[in-house]
């Protein structure tokens, strides 16, 4: 298939992901970091898709990834359900089931917190939500992993200087229990932004439901290597690319509608690599 947008770094497409994904190389992507329309929603935009048919639909677009993605990679899908007739809809967690029954391994459910408290979404009558799911998924319960990547500097392990981690049995956390070990620790499973993107992206973030830079390079340094490729086949405005290039990353995004296919490679155009990008010119 025939890329809307190519440079040494980006590789946008415009059609539907499955036929996109069909196309790609098998083992030629190391990690998907995406925010699929929610069901239900963007039906301007996206054609929304039922409640009912939601986890059926998921399976189906996650199912050419299967050869698409290396041995060990993953997919983070940034999700929460909606609240309908007084009453949380689980359509997500019959899409987590699903994709369980279809193969895939959950790995673990992380958290975005909007900080600040994000703008007054959800049920009127309800706590302003201020956080949504990261779903993880990988082919496998191995895939790769830096849990350091967003850590904090450490002057101990797990920040306990006496001898309660020992007494706990908390012996996963390696060496001596009571001694500091200077160094970085690992990052907590809550992810804290702003849903602010920069100002100056303002008209090129265009798009129902943006989400910031910032979240999406949390999650690319999390789960895909320096220099390896990130995949969104969701692209939207773009911000997986923006967040791929500037931590070291290539980027292949797709987008059914050819406005936002524009927008994300509009904004990759403008991301400067970083200097040390896996060995690329």
């Amino acid at each position: 298939m025939t890329p809307y947008y190519e440079d040494d770094f980006a590789t946008i497409y415009h059609g539907d992901c499955a036929e996109v994904l069909a196309s790609l190389p098998s083992e030629s992507v190391d990690a998907v970091v995406t925010s699929p329309p929610y069901a239900e929603q963007r039906k301007a935009t996206y054609g929304g898709i039922r409640e009912a048919d939601y986890p059926g639909w998921t399976v189906r677009w996650m199912e050419p990834l299967k050869r698409v993605l290396k041995p060990d990679g993953s997919v983070l899908i940034n999700i929460r359900p909606h609240v309908l007739g007084g009453q949380i809809s689980d359509y997500t967690l019959r899409t987590r089931l699903a994709l369980r029954d279809a193969g895939w391994a959950e790995l673990d459910e992380l958290i975005w917190m909007k900080k600040g408290g994000g703008p007054p979404l959800g049920h009127s009558g309800r706590p302003r939500r201020s956080w949504e799911s990261l779903h993880w998924f990988g082919l496998d319960g191995r895939a790769w992993c830096d849990p350091v990547a967003n850590g904090a500097p450490s002057e101990s392990i797990g920040g306990l200087r006496d001898g309660r981690a020992a007494t706990a049995g908390w012996k996963h956390l390696g060496g001596h229990q009571n001694e500091p070990r200077p160094g970085i620790s690992r990052s907590l499973d809550v992810a804290t932004f702003s849903t602010r993107n920069n100002p100056n992206d303002s008209a090129d973030t265009n798009h129902p439901a943006p989400y910031p830079p910032k979240l999406a390079a949390w999650c690319v340094r999390l789960i895909c290597p320096p220099g390896g490729v990130v995949l969104d086949p969701f692209s939207g405005s773009g911000s997986t690319g923006v967040a791929a290039i500037a931590n070291g990353r290539r980027y292949v995004g797709v987008d059914v509608v050819e406005e936002y296919a524009a927008m994300s490679a509009r904004r990759v155009s403008k991301e400067p690599p970083v200097l040390d990008f896996g060995g690329a010119a």
